[in-house]
C-alpha cells in the first residue's frame, strides 16, 4: 500500500470533498448520474432511495422515480453491495453482476437442504429461469402455480430462488403486481443491454475505485464494511489499485485516496454557514459508507441515528455533521414531518429546515400537512 509522506487533511476538508463528491454541495444531472457516482442507492424503502437521489439531483419526484425505475428502466433494482437491494444506473448491471459473482447468496450455500447435490439445484434456478423468461413478469405466487416442487424456503420473501436469479443475471425486480413483488428476466427487462460483465477481481477494483472517488479517504476496514466483504478479499482489491492510490493523514488516522483526488482534498472549505443543509433520509449512502461514523456524528447521538435491528435514521446534515434525526408520515391530510435536533440549532440551519420540509413534500405530490421542530435537550453541538 501506499508509502509515501501522507498529505495532513483536516476533518472539515474530508467531510468537504465526501459532500461534494456524492452530489450535496452540486446536484447531479440526472439521478442516473447519482446512483452512478454513488455506486447504487440502498432500496430496501423505495421511498429512502428515491429520497437518496432527489437530495442530489433537481426536480426528482417519486413519480419520476418509478417512470425510471419501471417504465423507461433507466434504472434497476437489485441485490447488491452487503446483500441489500440497492437501485443502479442500469447501464452498470454488468458491472454489478461481474462484482457480485463471488458472492453465493444464502440459499445457494444451503443448496444441498434443497436439492440433492449443487448440480440439481443450479438445474432448479435454470429452470425458474426459463419460466420467467417466458413471461413479462413472475410472482412467487406464480412460481407456486408452476408446481415445479421448490422447498419452501426457496419462496421466502427475503428472496428465495429469486436472490439467486438475480444474482446470476437473469432477473431484476420488475416492481408489484396488486400486493405482491414481481421479478422480470433481463433478457426481456432490458432486451437491449449489452450484456458483456467483467471479471469479478477486474470488477471489484473498479468497485473499488468509484468507492474512494466518492466516499474517501477510508480505510481498508471501511471499503470491506460498505462492500460487505472479508478484510481478505478488501484487501486484495484494493492493494490491486496501489499505483492510483495515496496515503493521506486525518487526526493520526492514515486513509486511503486515490491520488488523482489529492488537489481536491487540499482545498479549503467555505465557511460553516455556505455549507449545504439536508435532509438525508433513512438508509442515506453516506451513512453507510463508513465503519466508523465519528466522522459525521458525535459519539452521544450515535444510537439515536444507528437503531436496533439495522435500522438507520434520517438526519438533517449541517457543515457534514448530523444535526438532527427526521421522520415522515404519509396522513389523509398530508404529509407530517417531526424533527429531532440534537442541541440547539444554528439560525441557518433551524431556517432551513421549513424549506426542505416542503421540499420533500413536493417530492410526494403532497401537501406539507404539519412540521413539527421537537425541543433539544442538550446546551452545545457535539
Amino acid at each position: 500500500m501506499p508509502s509515501a509522506t501522507p498529505l495532513r487533511l483536516t476533518p472539515e476538508q474530508v467531510r468537504w470533498f465526501r459532500l461534494q463528491r456524492s452530489g450535496l454541495v452540486h446536484p447531479y444531472a440526472s439521478p442516473e448520474e447519482a446512483a452512478s457516482a454513488l455506486v447504487g442507492v440502498q432500496a430496501q424503502i423505495l421511498s429512502a432511495a428515491g429520497l437518496s437521489l432527489w437530495n442530489r439531483t433537481a426536480g426528482l419526484t417519486y413519480t419520476a422515480l418509478e417512470e425510471r425505475l419501471y417504465h423507461t428502466r433507466t434504472l434497476v433494482k437489485l441485490w447488491g453491495q452487503r446483500g441489500t437491494l440497492h437501485l443502479y444506473p442500469s447501464r452498470e448491471w454488468p458491472l454489478l453482476h461481474g462484482a457480485r459473482s463471488i458472492n453465493r447468496t444464502w440459499w445457494e450455500r444451503r443448496r444441498a437442504h434443497y436439492a440433492p447435490d449443487g448440480t440439481d439445484y443450479a438445474t432448479l434456478v435454470e429452470q425458474v429461469a426459463g419460466l420467467l423468461r417466458s413471461r413479462e413478469s413472475m410472482g412467487r405466487s406464480d412460481l407456486r402455480a408452476a408446481d415445479l416442487d421448490l422447498h419452501e424456503d426457496l419462496y421466502s420473501a427475503w428472496g428465495g430462488i429469486f436472490a439467486d436469479l438475480v444474482r446470476l443475471g437473469h432477473a431484476c425486480h420488475a416492481g408489484r403486481v396488486g400486493n405482491e413483488g414481481h421479478f422480470a428476466h433481463r433478457e426481456r427487462w432490458l432486451p437491449d443491454l449489452a450484456w458483456n460483465p467483467p471479471p469479478a477481481h477486474e470488477a471489484n477494483q473498479e468497485i473499488a475505485r468509484r468507492y474512494l472517488a466518492t466516499y474517501g479517504p477510508a480505510t481498508a476496514q471501511d471499503f470491506a464494511y460498505w462492500r460487505g466483504a472479508p478484510m481478505g478479499q478488501a484487501r486484495r482489491w484494493l492493494n490491486a489499485l496501489e499505483p492510483e492510490l495515496a496515503s493521506v493523514q486525518v487526526g493520526g488516522a492514515e486513509l486511503l485516496a486515490l491520488a488523482s483526488d489529492l488537489e481536491a482534498l487540499a482545498s479549503s472549505p467555505p465557511e460553516a454557514e455556505a455549507w449545504p443543509v439536508a435532509m438525508l433520509y433513512r438508509f442515506d449512502p453516506l451513512l453507510l459508507a463508513h465503519r466508523d461514523k465519528g466522522w459525521v456524528t458525535a459519539a452521544q447521538d450515535y444510537k439515536k441515528i444507528w437503531r436496533p435491528a439495522g435500522h438507520i435514521e434520517g438526519i438533517v446534515l449541517a457543515h457534514g455533521r448530523a444535526q438532527a434525526t427526521w421522520r415522515y408520515d404519509r396522513k389523509a391530510a398530508g404529509l407530517h414531518i417531526r424533527v429531532e435536533p440534537f442541541h440547539p440549532l444554528p439560525r441557518h440551519v433551524s431556517g432551513a429546515i421549513p424549506r426542505l420540509a416542503q421540499a420533500v413534500a413536493d417530492f410526494f405530490d403532497l401537501p406539507l400537512a404539519e412540521l413539527t421542530l421537537a425541543p433539544s435537550h442538550r446546551g452545545t453541538p457535539g
